[in-house]
């Protein structure tokens, strides 16, 4: 008889949470007035998706996203500036919501089957771990802005695909936030699973004391 895998509850509650979160996230005013690109604002939902990768792991990271996705379609307020219903889809920033997928499939690829041997029994490895999460959130992201760039083409009136280059170009101005929020969700998922390696470096350092 195979046997079947089943979610931890903790995955499961850790998803709820950032379903939560991601709805608070994306009405926050003074963050949802900043507006780089016209129509485009400023959120901590970044964040939350690079946490859903790194912590959920690929297919509870996925799934969270999916039910994300479903309840923003049902008409719930989930994204940037409390929007929600079946035209956030077509909308202007309808390339950037789909594009997330990329930063979650590459985080959650790296938690499921690397991340856990790696932070969870090496203190060198727990010093890897920061530059590899958040150079994989970094790549995820730039595909996300290609993503987006499309979106904001296609939903254009006035835009052909010649003028990607310099909407792709226009989504650097979101790099520095970006960055921070990709370095703060590798700390905060570093502090979330090395506890077993720290536990054993504090009882070494007891020893040799």
């Amino acid at each position: 008889m195979s046997k079947q895998k089943h979610i931890p509850v903790y995955r499961l509650t850790l998803g709820g949470l950032y379903i939560a979160l991601f709805g608070l996230a994306s009405n926050i005013p003074l963050l949802s007035a900043i507006n780089i690109i016209p129509g485009v604002p400023i959120t901590m939902q970044t964040f939350l998706i690079a946490m859903m990768g790194l912590t959920l792991g690929l297919r509870g990271g996925l799934i969270t996203y999916i039910a994300l996705l479903v309840l923003t379609f049902c008409g719930l307020p989930m994204m940037a500036g409390g929007k929600g219903g079946p035209a956030v889809f077509v909308g202007p920033t309808c390339g950037y919501i789909y594009g997330w997928v990329f930063v979650i499939i590459l985080l959650g690829l790296y938690s499921t089957f690397f991340m856990d041997r790696l932070v969870g029994k090496r203190i060198l490895g727990m010093s890897i771990h920061l530059p590899v999460s958040f150079g994989l959130g970094m790549l995820g992201m730039l595909l996300d802005y290609a993503c987006g760039s499309l979106g904001l083409i296609a939903t254009g009136a006035d835009k052909t695909m010649a003028a990607f280059p310099a909407v792709l170009l226009s989504n650097a101005a979101f790099l520095p936030a970006d960055a921070i929020k990709f370095g703060l969700a590798s700390v905060i998922s570093l502090s979330l699973f090395a506890k077993p390696a720290l536990r054993r470096f504090l009882n070494m350092g007891k020893a040799v004391v």
